[in-house]
């Protein structure tokens, strides 16, 4: 890749991560003061165990945005993968907006018991229990599997499941709800098909005349 290329492709990449982030605590503190909360858990959901140690697993979507960045080295691919992160990243603010989730099975953290709850408060503190429904985690983890997937079909083998082991993490630190993550996932997939204009049953291909390439039709080459 040029440096003009590098350079570009650096830009898009912050563009991304500034609509992300910015976005995301905009919207999770504006939501914190609205009324009208929805809640999705299911009836046995808050008899699930926490895990304070999956706090790792929950980290790895830091290394899918990386792998995202260092492992696409063809600028037009790139900017097919910020497309659809870009989409992504909308459909979710949309989202986030029209239907306000809240979490609620938060558990009380005392960071002096290890590393592990240090870090579960520090995420807690940073981001508020909003923005849950569907889990940009989630989509973001999937999303970036499926790209680099198509990009180099080996690596499916390794980010299709970190990214499932980003979905178990998420429910069991205690972060999202089990519909935020098969939201996000279902997310993820059709923002994919999307960008690569899959979304739907292809067409099958014409079939080529058996009897001649020179334009004839069978019936005249009867006659």
């Amino acid at each position: 890749m040029t440096l003009q290329k590098r350079l570009v492709k650096n830009l898009l990449f912050f563009i991304v991560l500034v609509y992300y982030l910015g976005g995301y605590f905009v919207i999770n503190e504006a939501t914190s003061r609205r009324q009208g909360i929805h809640y999705l858990p299911l009836s046995w959901e808050k008899d699930l165990p926490f895990f304070p140690a999956l706090i790792l697993g929950y980290m790895l979507i830091f290394a899918f945005i990386a792998f995202t960045y260092l492992l696409i080295d063809d600028l037009s691919y790139f900017k097919k993968v910020v497309k659809a992160f870009l989409l992504c990243i909308t459909i979710h603010f949309v989202i986030f907006f029209i239907f306000p989730v809240e979490y609620i099975f938060r558990p009380e953290i005392d960071p002096e018991k290890g590393w592990a709850y240090l870090l579960v408060s520090f995420y807690y503190w940073l981001d508020l229990p909003y923005n849950s429904f569907p889990s940009m985690h989630i989509s973001n983890a999937f999303l970036v599997s499926f790209l680099l997937q198509r990009y180099r079909p080996g690596l499916g083998w390794i980010l299709h499941p970190l990214a499932i082991i980003v979905a178990i993490s998420v429910v069991l630190v205690k972060q999202h709800y089990i519909a935020d993550v098969v939201a996000g996932f279902f997310v993820a997939w059709g923002v994919y098909r999307l960008t690569f204009g899959e979304f739907g049953i292809k067409k099958p291909a014409l079939i080529r005349n058996p009897v001649a390439d020179d334009g004839n039709s069978i019936a005249g080459s009867v006659s």
